[in-house]
């Protein structure tokens, strides 16, 4: 299976002398978590009950980290060829409204060890 590549910073779609790039294996496996990860709940109008809850659950006041923990999980789950998540760490800067997610997988294709920042502050 295939995907077009992603610039993960700016959301564009990879160009490579004019032509789309293409990814697979664990690359494409560890951009699809990414997708999923910024996937807010509700947001694709085909189907709202899709992505994760973050304004019900981690864009809150005092946010449970145990549960946000629960609720990347999840999201992370969600993605066809992951099929072990060994571990999610967490770090939650309140001053600047960021999620750090560290987290490791283990795919057919190996273990994808990444570190994504979520949210809309300066991180």
């Amino acid at each position: 299976m295939y995907d077009l590549a992603m610039n993960i910073n700016t959301n564009d779609l990879i160009l490579q002398d004019r032509d789309l790039m293409v990814i697979d294996n664990a690359e494409r496996v560890a951009q699809q978590i990414v997708i999923q990860l910024r996937f807010f709940y509700g947001e694709w109008f085909l189907d709202t009950s899709d992505g994760v809850p973050y304004f019900e659950y981690v864009l809150v006041k005092n946010p449970n980290l145990n549960h946000v923990r629960q609720v990347i999980r999840e999201a992370i789950e969600k993605v066809p060829e992951v099929s072990k998540i060994n571990y999610i760490k967490l770090n939650f800067d309140k001053v600047n409204r960021v999620l750090y997610v560290s987290y490791e997988v283990e795919t057919e294709y190996g273990l994808i060890t990444r570190k994504e920042v979520l949210g809309y502050g300066r991180g």
